[in-house]
């Protein structure tokens, strides 16, 4: 009689649970839901306990979908579980692993990421101590990929990186349909989030084997399935091919009225707002953004970068459209969002973002104290992206070195073996020899390790050396972008043309040499500058300076060639002069005209350059204004480079030059 009173007691109280929206239990502090889930316990059987945990479990799971999400909630009866299970004799590890499987899950949405990442560690603890008979590896796989995304996302690869490896290894046998395509789920999430850009294109083919195949499934999470896989083919595609990011924003929509997490409702939005705003469609974009900012608010989901990112793209149209004290507006509240839950990043971001705001509205003052804060903030995640390659690298050295570790035991367990073998046979005559051969083998492998060991000091000098002068090209760059906008700021309050003209052609001058750095530290080779490429941003920055876009056009007919920075530096800097001295002089009254750059390497490695422009051609007697300042430059770094220069004035103005660069040297 007394059990089925308790027995009636649990079921009624779940049924209160199911048809309450927001019981008065949940003012309740966590030491009362202790110490009621601990009376409870007490007085229920193991099933019992096991059947009200699963209430409360569904609850929490209830209170994660529209249109009754709340995050509070769903903690609040997560936790309830939770204790309730840990309170009971004996303890339910099942149980429990279920319970934390769903509490670390993101899509979820429950608990924040430190307190995630702290309760990841006691699900796993719990699947450890089910006896191994009644161990599903599947509970396992979910615990550990659950753990290694938590890891990604706090900015922790390697050991997200070992925890997925974990995780692949305990379903590596298992080829069922559904296991499989859980693995390829998982692998494209994974590698898409690990940030490295050669893992990239693979995720995006695990990405797309999954999406084919829940989208003929029936498997129970297919909706969750393809919401991840839409969304991370869509952001792929952003920049890219605007056409099929539209196309998985669209199925994403077409998908919406199947799933009720908010998360994947104000990301639909977001995305149509920004691809809108690529294709220049205003008005219709603000429409989606606005939708995106209310519904993060209605549902109290401002602290995810969305919410930054949709106030930011608003900015963005009022950029466009030249309201720029509104564009401001909306790049303060985007910066505020940020560094109100620490995203480094998305708060540099957005200082550039207010950085060229106050720019354009001729706000110099207020656009370098943001240049000065996006600089010194930039400079902090470069660092930090540099030492998270070192660590990297470290991993990878550790997995090599485990492997070669294995690899020697299995090679010494054979020889062995055969020693064995044949020692039975014939044990006195190989005796003597085999003492020699392991004395032999002993200081082989103690020369072996010692070389090893000077190989992986070696490499990580290498690498430590190579992170260094990478940052010493980009500090350089940076003070030279610096003192670039200071000759602007300054040239913006002189109001004799000569003067000014002369600031923009040094302002130039430093450009020139600043994209010889910025080239330095982005490519793989920090002793050579590919000249092709550096031409072309050296063109583009000079028409921008002159405002001559529309009216003149640089060819670079050339192929790829690559020269040392000593070299490159000079070239840079006469190409940069000869630029400015066509655009202020070859086309006079707003004409239109072409420009070409060669440059070649002869068999002799000898360099042959070439500026030529279909201007008006120079007057026989008539000297070019200015302060010949840049012809002198000129001369002087031609010489410097062991050339000759010859100009020619037919249909236009030509100057060639050849350089004998092994002389010079």
């Amino acid at each position: 009689m007394i059990n089925l009173i308790i027995r009636s007691y649990i079921w009624f109280t779940a049924l209160l649970l199911y048809m309450s929206a927001l019981p008065q239990s949940l003012q309740t502090t966590k030491g009362e839901i202790r110490i009621s889930e601990l009376r409870v316990s007490q007085k229920l059987s193991p099933n019992e306990v096991a059947a009200l945990s699963r209430t409360y479990q569904d609850k929490a799971l209830w209170f994660k979908q529209m249109p009754h999400f709340n995050r509070d909630s769903t903690v609040y009866y997560f936790d309830k579980a939770a204790q309730l299970l840990q309170n009971s004799k004996p303890r339910q590890y099942e149980r429990l692993a279920n319970l934390y499987r769903d509490i670390t899950d993101r899509a979820n949405r429950s608990h924040n990421f430190n307190v995630v990442d702290s309760l990841a560690p006691i699900g796993w603890s719990y699947y450890e101590n089910i006896p191994e008979s009644k161990k599903d590896k599947v509970l396992g796989y979910d615990l550990l990929i659950n753990w290694a995304l938590i890891k990604i996302i706090r900015g922790e690869p390697k050991e997200g990186l070992e925890l997925f490896v974990k995780a692949l290894n305990l379903l590596e046998n298992d080829k069922r349909p559904e296991i499989q395509l859980k693995i390829l789920k998982d692998k494209g999430r994974f590698l898409s989030q690990y940030g490295l850009p050669e893992e990239q294109e693979k995720a995006f083919q695990y990405l797309r084997k999954s999406m084919i195949g829940y989208q003929t499934s029936i498997y129970p999470e297919r909706n969750e399935a393809l919401a991840v896989a839409y969304k991370l083919l869509s952001y792929h595609y952003s920049e890219s091919n605007l056409d099929s990011s539209d196309y998985y924003v669209q199925k994403m929509g077409k998908l919406l009225p199947e799933v009720g997490n908010p998360f994947h409702h104000t990301w639909y939005y977001y995305s149509m707002g920004n691809n809108l705003i690529r294709r220049e469609k205003y008005e219709e974009a603000k429409d989606y953004l606005n939708k995106t900012i209310q519904l993060l608010e209605e549902y109290n989901l401002t602290t995810i970068d969305v919410y930054q990112f949709a106030h930011s793209r608003i900015g963005d149209i009022y950029m466009a459209e030249d309201n720029y004290n509104e564009a401001i507006d909306y790049y303060e509240k985007a910066r505020n969002s940020s560094i109100a839950i620490n995203t480094k990043a998305n708060t540099a971001y957005f200082l550039n973002k207010l950085y060229s705001a106050h720019e354009q509205k001729g706000d110099y003052k207020k656009a370098l104290e943001y240049y000065i804060a996006w600089s010194e903030a930039n400079d902090i995640i470069e660092v930090e992206r540099n030492e998270r390659s070192l660590r990297e690298n470290e991993l990878q050295e550790d997995i090599l070195d485990q492997a070669e570790l294995l690899s020697a035991k299995q090679q010494q367990q054979t020889i062995y073996l055969t020693i064995l073998l044949i020692a039975a046979l014939v044990l006195g005559l190989l005796y003597h020899n085999f003492r020699l051969k392991k004395s032999r083998n002993k200081r082989l492998k103690a020369l072996n390790d010692e070389l090893a060991h000077k190989n992986v000091l070696l490499d990580k000098r290498n690498a430590e050396n190579e992170l260094l002068l990478k940052e010493i090209h980009h500090r350089v760059k940076n003070n030279l972008e610096m003192v670039k906008s200071l000759i602007s700021l300054q040239s913006a309050q002189i109001e004799d043309p000569a003067t000014k003209e002369a600031m923009i052609a040094s302002q130039n001058r430093v450009q020139s040499m600043g994209i010889i750095h910025q080239k330095l530290y982005q490519g793989t080779n920090l002793g050579s500058i590919e000249m092709k490429d550096y031409f072309i941003n050296l063109s583009e920055g000079i028409l921008d300076s002159f405002n001559a876009e529309d009216r003149i056009k640089i060819e670079c007919a050339m192929d790829n060639l690559e020269l040392d920075v000593d070299t490159a530096v000079p070239i840079g800097l006469i190409v940069n002069e000869l630029l400015t001295n066509a655009l202020k002089y070859a086309f006079p009254q707003d004409q239109r005209g072409v420009i070409n750059i060669s440059l070649e390497k002869d068999s002799n490695y000898n360099l042959k350059l070439e500026v030529r422009d279909n201007g008006i051609g120079k007057t026989a007697g008539v000297a070019p204004k200015g302060t010949g300042f840049g012809s002198q430059l000129i001369q002087l770094l031609t010489r410097q480079l062991n050339g000759k220069m010859q100009e020619y004035s037919d249909l236009g103005t030509r100057v060639a030059f050849d350089f004998s660069i092994q002389k010079s040297a």
